[in-house]
C-alpha cells in the first residue's frame, strides 16, 4: 500500500507541474490581449476565451492519460481504452463504477480523484479570472470604495 501511495503522490505531483505549465504558457501566450480587452471585439474575446478553455481541455486530458498509462503499465488495468475510461471517469469525479481497481490499486484512484477536484478547481479559478477581465471591463473600469 505504501508504495502505491508513493507513486500516486509521485503522479500528482507531475501532473500539477503540468498543469501549472500549461497556466503559466497560457498566460504568457495570451496575457496582452487580455489587458488590452477593452480594444478587442466580442468575436475576438470569444476566440481567447476559446484559446484558454481548449488548453486546459488539452491539459486535463493529457493528465488523464498519465493516470491511464501508470493503470496500464503496471497492471491495474487490462486495456489502454480501459485505463483511459477509468482514469477520465475518475480524475472527473463522475464514479461510475462499471470499471474498478483491484483492492491494492484503489488508494490510487481515490488520490487520482483529489488530484482532478484540485486540477479542475484550479481551472475553474483560472478561467473566471480571465473571462471577468475578458467580458465584464465595465465592472473593472469603476473606482474602488475611497477612490473617488
Amino acid at each position: 500500500m505504501f508504495m502505491v501511495i508513493l507513486l500516486s503522490a509521485g503522479i500528482l505531483f507531475f501532473t500539477i507541474i503540468i498543469h501549472g505549465l500549461v497556466v503559466t504558457c497560457l498566460y504568457s501566450l495570451c496575457i496582452g490581449a487580455v489587458r488590452n480587452a477593452r480594444n478587442l471585439s466580442g468575436l475576438a474575446r470569444l476566440c481567447l476565451t476559446y484559446v484558454f478553455v481548449l488548453g486546459f481541455v488539452f491539459a486535463h486530458f493529457f493528465e488523464i492519460v498519465i493516470w491511464a498509462v501508470a493503470y496500464r503499465a503496471l497492471g491495474a488495468l487490462e486495456s489502454m481504452e480501459e485505463a483511459i475510461y477509468f482514469s477520465a471517469v475518475t480524475f472527473a469525479t463522475i464514479g461510475y463504477g462499471d470499471v474498478t481497481l483491484s483492492g491494492g490499486w484503489r488508494i490510487g484512484s481515490a488520490i487520482e480523484g483529489v488530484n482532478g477536484i484540485l486540477l479542475f478547481g484550479w481551472t475553474t479559478a483560472f478561467l473566471f479570472k480571465v473571462s471577468g477581465t475578458l467580458w465584464f471591463i465595465e465592472d473593472n473600469e469603476k473606482p474602488k470604495p475611497g477612490q473617488g
